[in-house]
């Protein structure tokens, strides 16, 4: 992820903090978990935008809905 999508990523969270407009996201780096197709997994979030997160885990990375985040 380059500077401009980090940018990006902050003032979308930014804005939706300050005027609502669906749940808040986590930030790039934080530590998040969830449940996809029924196997738990944590790991530091890569990329995150409305629909998706990239997160690594354990030196591998996936890609999951945000639908499926458990807490962050």
């Amino acid at each position: 992820m380059d500077a401009h999508e980090n940018e990006y990523t902050a003032a979308a969270a930014g804005m939706a903090e300050t005027y609502g407009g669906g749940p808040a996201l986590p930030a790039v780096g934080d530590w998040v978990n969830g449940t996809t197709a029924g196997k738990r997994w944590s790991g530091y979030v890569l990329s995150c935008d409305e629909r998706r997160l990239s997160v690594e885990i354990a030196g591998a990375w996936i890609v999951v809905p945000t639908s499926d985040l458990d807490t962050f």
